[in-house]
């Protein structure tokens, strides 16, 4: 149902009644603006920081249309069929003599509203029959009359939100940034910076935030991000599972029944509809429940886990509540190493793909940078990092992720620092990623990379010959090529060693060493090979 002024009476008695024994709903937005000039996503930065920042944009900008699936099951309850009504509703924040002299502003971010424009928003329709909004906070300041139910009159879409809270249900998003714009447009407008204070507000409102972003790369299976393309890719991996695996003998068939004009509106599901608030709800709706039917177990367990953009790490509501800590890695750091390949712009067409089929994961920092998680730690990474590094063409530059962040805040706050040879200051320029990758999503080889991570062999000897595996007599036993050059190795450095990196043996040991102890504790190891090379 599309939601106006003058539809606003039906539409919210229709809402209300389908609330009753509803499993959850699924929301969506668009918006005004998106993001903060200047201020990109990037992995350096702290989730902490990524909250403040989601903050800011939600408070700068403004609701166009407000989306809502109600999804409940037909029956008896253990049917696979479930029914779905889907709201898009035209919002608009409210004006009034009450706020004679704090009139709500907002910006206009002109590449969103021509995003809006080319997906057919009608702006006169968002200004004229909009539905006023106000946030609890602004009613209760303003609103405290409330007789013959003017302030529910006002209030408008915050109507929809109350019932929405009361109803205590689990709500879906596809990415965070909607609830944020929820929470700023109808409780608070200006969002508590505090993390706990923040999550409190959540709870009053759902006991249960499932966000399909962060499904997507705790599930592992899915390259493509983008709503109507996860979809996709969610569905077909659900009626191939039930091919597959006899689901069809042990579970109901899931089917999706469209109520009212809900039918009328979506049900041929074209990709004209595409980023209208209701219809991509009623998709994130679908996509969550094809991924309950999928993997169920790990759905569970990420519950109230929101992700993040370039980054990572998650927001995990409980751990917030719990222990104040705002961003929780999505890897075990003990058993996985993080490496980021600066990649050379002139020849570096094939490394992701090089990367992917050795096996390893990896994701699209930005058009110059990729993220690599080695499988392994200590010693056992020294040798994987060694072995990538002389599989891999097309990177001038390997270093640890941490070293990698030192590398970024050292760039922005004095002058670009050279590392493998090439001038680098923030971020290479930025460029197109492969048009066939996603760039927001992990992608793995042949191997599940996503799953929890096994004890292996390489794991085992770590705990006993770690030491030895940082030796040089070690490195120099296992690895380094005999036919090094008889270069003066006092001559040598850590970023000239890394600008000639190629395949040989010595250089990935090189590589390695930076990867796992940092540039300084490398120069010194490398020196002393070289040293031993030369003597021989």
């Amino acid at each position: 149902m599309e939601g106006r002024i003058s539809t606003y009476k039906k539409v919210l008695a229709d809402f209300e009644s389908r609330l009753h024994g509803a499993e959850f709903v699924a929301i969506d937005t668009e918006l005004t603006g998106v993001d903060i000039a200047g201020e990109p996503d990037t992995f350096e930065e702290t989730a902490q920081m990524r909250v403040e920042k989601h903050c800011r944009i939600a408070e700068r900008y403004a609701l166009i249309q407000v989306g809502f699936t109600i999804v409940s099951r037909k029956l008896d309850g253990t049917s696979g069929q479930l029914s779905c009504a889907s709201y898009n509703l035209f919002a608009f924040p409210y004006m009034g003599p009450e706020l004679l002299g704090r009139e709500p502003g907002f910006f206009c971010q002109a590449s969103a509203l021509q995003f809006n424009a080319q997906h057919r928003v009608d702006f006169n329709k968002w200004v004229r029959e909009g539905i006023p909004y106000v946030s609890r906070e602004d009613e209760d300041l303003y609103f405290k009359n409330k007789e013959n139910g003017t302030s529910e009159k006002k209030a408008g879409l915050l109507q929809f939100w109350k019932l929405l809270c009361k109803a205590q249900i689990p709500l879906i998003v596809h990415c965070p940034l909607d609830l944020f714009f929820l929470l700023s447009a109808f409780e608070r407008r200006v969002l508590p910076r505090d993390a706990q204070e923040l999550v409190h507000m959540i709870r009053k409102c759902t006991p249960t935030v499932y966000d399909t972003a962060h499904l997507h790369g705790a599930l592992g299976t899915f390259k493509r991000l983008a709503l109507l393309k996860f979809h996709e890719d969610a569905k077909a991996k659900y009626e191939e599972i039930r091919e597959d695996s006899g689901m069809r003998t042990m579970r109901p068939k899931l089917e999706f029944i469209l109520e009212g004009e809900t039918q009328s509106r979506y049900g041929k599901q074209e990709d004209t509809l595409a980023h209208e608030a209701g219809f991509d709800s009623l998709l994130t709706a679908q996509l969550f429940a094809y991924l309950r039917e999928i993997s169920p177990g790990i759905v569970r367990e990420n519950a109230n886990r929101l992700f993040l953009y370039r980054s990572c790490e998650y927001i995990d509501l409980a751990r917030v509540l719990d222990s104040g800590a705002v961003g929780t890695n999505m890897f075990d750091l003990a058993r996985v190493t993080l490496v980021v390949a600066a990649l050379d712009p002139w020849d570096a067409t094939n490394v992701a793909s090089l990367i992917a089929s050795a096996g390893v994961q990896y994701k699209w920092m930005d058009g110059r940078h990729l993220l690599v998680v080695l499988r392994a730690s200590g010693g056992a990474a020294v040798r994987k990092a060694a072995e990538l590094a002389g599989q891999v063409r097309g990177v001038v530059a390997w270093m640890g992720f941490e070293e990698w962040k030192a590398a970024q805040a050292a760039a922005a706050t004095s002058h670009p620092i050279e590392l493998g040879g090439r001038i680098k200051g923030s971020y290479w320029p930025t460029g197109e990623d492969d048009a066939n990758e996603d760039p927001r999503a992990w992608h793995a080889g042949p191997m599940d990379l996503t799953a929890d991570i096994e004890d292996t062999s390489d794991d085992a000897d770590d705990q006993d010959d770690d030491d030895d595996d940082d030796s040089v007599d070690h490195i120099l036993r296992h690895w380094v090529d005999h036919d090094a050059n008889d270069d003066d190795p006092g001559e040598w450095t850590v970023p000239n060693i890394l600008a000639a990196a190629t395949a040989s043996a010595t250089a990935s040991v090189v590589v390695a060493m930076t990867l796992l102890h940092g540039r300084s504790h490398a120069e010194s190891m490398v020196g002393a090979i070289l040293r031993r090379l030369h003597d021989r």
